[in-house]
């Protein structure tokens, strides 16, 4: 079993010199979300996958083999791969094009189908609790002042992003 010690390491290691949207090391954002959960008295099993969550996107260059290699479980970066959103922009488009089409401006549906379809992507979560509250946790961690400067919070942009972010906690059911 990895220990969240070991995972803090593996995650530290791969967001190496990343910025979370604060501008602050993204490792510290992980840990943010980790301390979260571990406030809320949740395993370090959800603490640990909270920690290692992001490690399969794009901007790490991390594969699946990757992790295993690192020392990760090979149940765990099932998970991560579970958890890692990949936008379905064709998905997207097709919606946001029938919502304009019944008279919804062209960036409000566009956001509202980004909305939809983050939220289906989420809901497939739900069935696990480890990822449920592990998502969940970073959701809410985003949702936080420190992570959404105030002069943003009337952008329409973050508005509908606080929305879908809102939107997806609910569909988690944790």
């Amino acid at each position: 079993m990895l220990s969240y010690q070991e995972a803090y390491k593996i995650a530290a290691e791969v967001h190496k010199g990343q910025k979370d949207k604060a501008g602050g090391p993204y490792i510290d954002f992980l840990q943010n979300v980790a301390d979260y959960l571990k406030n809320k008295g949740e395993s370090e099993e959800v603490q640990i996958l909270a920690i290692l969550q992001d490690a399969l996107i794009e901007s790490t260059g991390k594969t699946p083999e990757d992790l295993i290699r690192m020392g990760v479980p090979s149940e765990t970066v099932e998970l991560i791969q579970k958890m890692t959103y990949h936008k379905d922009q064709s998905w997207i488009d097709e919606y946001s094009c029938k919502l304009m089409a019944q008279g919804v401006p062209a960036e409000e549906a566009t956001y509202e189908a980004r909305e939809k379809e983050f939220v289906n992507f989420v809901s497939k979560l739900k069935d696990n609790p480890v990822a449920a509250k592990a998502k969940s946790a970073i959701l809410n961690v985003l949702m936080e002042d420190k992570y959404i400067h105030r002069h943003e919070r009337r952008e329409l942009k973050t508005k509908f992003r606080l929305k879908k972010y809102q939107a997806a906690i609910e569909a988690l059911g944790v």
